[in-house]
């Protein structure tokens, strides 16, 4: 045995990339309901904007030239399915989908992105919104970024 194949302890196997725009970004959020999600970093989601859907929570559509920036998390297949869950795919609140985000590192990598069934603009939720600015000044997001989420408060 060489010790040192995948599996091995320590080692992350097949590590799921999901980029988080919403109130995913908060980390204790993230460490309540998916216990081995692991901060990856800052990453922008191009040709995309943010938006609160009609049920009050927010969804990315695509737009050119817009940006949507958020957080990459490193998921472990459990992780993957307690998101899901969370995010009501299997109720048809959400679809999973796979996108291209740019890292902070400059390297175009593919995320999964949970994104609304139903994108028609709503009112957020109370709350909701500011948990996103707040995650989005704790991870450095850009100040223009941050007062666009701003837009969205109440």
């Amino acid at each position: 045995m060489d010790g040192g194949g995948a599996g091995a302890v320590g080692e992350r196997v097949q590590e799921i990339l999901y980029f988080a725009f919403g109130s995913n970004m908060v980390t204790a959020q993230m460490a309540a309901r998916c216990t081995g999600a692991e901060f990856l970093g800052v990453a922008v989601l191009a040709d995309h904007r943010f938006r609160i859907g009609r049920r009050g929570y927010g969804t990315v559509v695509q737009e050119p030239g817009a940006a949507v920036y958020g957080v990459l998390w490193g998921l472990r297949e459990e992780d993957e399915a307690a998101l899901d869950v969370y995010e009501g795919v299997r109720h048809g609140l959400y679809q999973k989908a796979w996108r291209t985000v740019r890292t902070g590192a400059g390297d175009d990598r593919q995320a999964l992105v949970y994104v609304a069934t139903d994108p028609t603009p709503g009112a957020a939720v109370p709350g909701y919104v500011e948990k996103m600015v707040t995650a989005a000044e704790e991870h450095g997001l850009p100040q223009v970024y941050r007062e666009e989420l701003r837009g969205w408060l109440p």
